[in-house]
């Protein structure tokens, strides 16, 4: 159970530099999950698409298919960011198959003119266990209720364990702001389970878009 906790974790937190994203692996019922970080150093003139992002996420097991989470972000020195409430479930599973789940999110994005939109999220998640680690693949779309503003996110993220503790991440995420402008950027790291129920990620944010620019993360994973 250890190492299942372990891999949820990182599936569900693999990249948070934009808003958090959800695994396909659902939170045992009664468990919780917290997230915080950001990035702490700014490298080749960073300014977007990393700044210093700082992230929070939770997550509540509310049933062993039920999973309900609050996220929150801010970017680009404050000038973007969202608050998102989910509930996320899996959809039908055959025995030995990839998990697979939906997301869906009520909340509210910052617009370019610094204003706040009511919007929702629609994600789809899907993953695979490995012999010493996993695949997650995530995509969402945010629309703004009122303003005809949306934005896309595809992540996909390759983390494997080691032994005693340590666990490498490699994830890539592309997708679209409010504005329709295109972004990428690549973030490898790793994480040291530090105590039971306690993990440390730190990596590297690397844009592939806009001003080039790098950011050194780190997060702090628990749970309970």
């Amino acid at each position: 159970m250890t190492y299942l906790r372990a891999l949820m974790a990182a599936a569900c937190i693999a990249l948070v530099a934009g808003a958090a994203t959800a695994g396909a692996w659902p939170r045992d019922e009664g468990e919780v999950f917290v997230s915080v970080g950001g990035n702490f150093a700014l490298f080749n003139g960073a300014v977007r698409p990393v700044h210093y992002d700082p992230t929070i996420y939770l997550e509540y097991g509310l049933t062993d298919r039920l999973t309900l989470g609050l996220d929150g972000y801010l970017a680009d020195a404050g000038t973007a960011g969202s608050g998102f409430a989910f509930i996320r479930w899996p959809l039908g599973r055959a025995e030995g198959a990839d998990p697979v789940a939906v997301s869906l999110g009520f909340g509210a994005v910052i617009l370019p003119d610094a204003t706040v939109e009511p919007s929702g999220r629609l994600g789809v998640h899907w993953g695979r266990a490995l012999d010493n680690g996993w695949l997650a693949v995530d995509a969402e779309i945010v629309q703004a209720f009122r303003a005809d503003r949306r934005q896309t996110k595809v992540e996909a993220s390759w983390g494997y364990r080691f032994a005693g503790g340590w666990s490498s991440i490699l994830s890539a995420q592309a997708g679209t702001g409010l504005t329709g402008d295109f972004y990428a950027k690549v973030m490898p790291s790793v994480a040291y389970e530090w105590s039971e129920g306690i993990t440390l990620r730190l990596g590297l944010t690397q844009a592939l878009t806009g001003d080039h620019g790098t950011g050194l993360t780190f997060q702090t994973w628990i749970t309970f």
